[in-house]
């Protein structure tokens, strides 16, 4: 599967405006979640180089109280506009084991990031509006398409509705929130 995927920086005052806005469009609140990333550098290859991610994802339902986890592995970037990889996710029973077991094979943890995202669903397309600890708010733009084939009519759909939304394109974003956060932490 492929995950095309567009991010936006937007500011704290932005968002319930954004919010109403993609409600007149159709799209739905799905829920709020609280989502505890836990990601862990390679054993054969820095992740950072071949930019690959490999994660546990804690993912907490604010409203019902479920909590779910996630292993997800995430291939390279595909393209030079939008954070668009390849990303294999399965759920696990035991979070804390399998970490523990990731830690036997010799994956190092790096520290956790944390987010609040509230969840907006229209047809296929997912947006997400995100409170991400350190880092600041953002708007994540989603949709799976099955073939690299796919994939460009999705990026202009996402990139069509980011202009309906009235964001400017400047504001894009291709860094993932753990590359955002280790460049924030490097400038001090």
């Amino acid at each position: 599967m492929i995950e095309v995927e567009l991010k936006v920086k937007v500011d704290k005052e932005e968002v319930e405006d954004l919010s109403h806005k993609l409600k007149e469009l159709g799209f739905k609140r799905y829920g709020k979640v609280e989502e505890i990333d836990t990601y862990f550098k390679g054993i054969d290859r820095d992740f950072r180089e071949t930019d690959e991610a490999l994660r546990i994802r804690e993912s907490i339902d604010l409203e019902r109280g479920d909590r779910r986890y996630y292993l997800t592995y995430k291939g390279p970037k595909l393209d030079s506009i939008s954070k668009t990889r390849e990303e294999y996710q399965v759920k696990v029973e035991d979070g804390d084991t399998t970490k523990i077991i990731l830690e036997k094979l010799g994956f190092k943890k790096v520290p956790p990031l944390r987010k609040v995202r509230e969840i907006y669903k229209k047809d296929d397309v997912t947006v997400s509006i995100d409170r991400v600890e350190d880092i600041g708010y953002f708007l994540e733009f989603e949709k799976s398409v099955k073939s690299e084939s796919e994939r460009e009519g999705a990026i202009r759909e996402l990139m069509d509705l980011i202009r309906t939304l009235d964001l400017d394109e400047g504001r894009l974003i291709r860094a993932s929130y753990l590359e955002l956060r280790d460049s924030y932490e490097e400038k001090g």
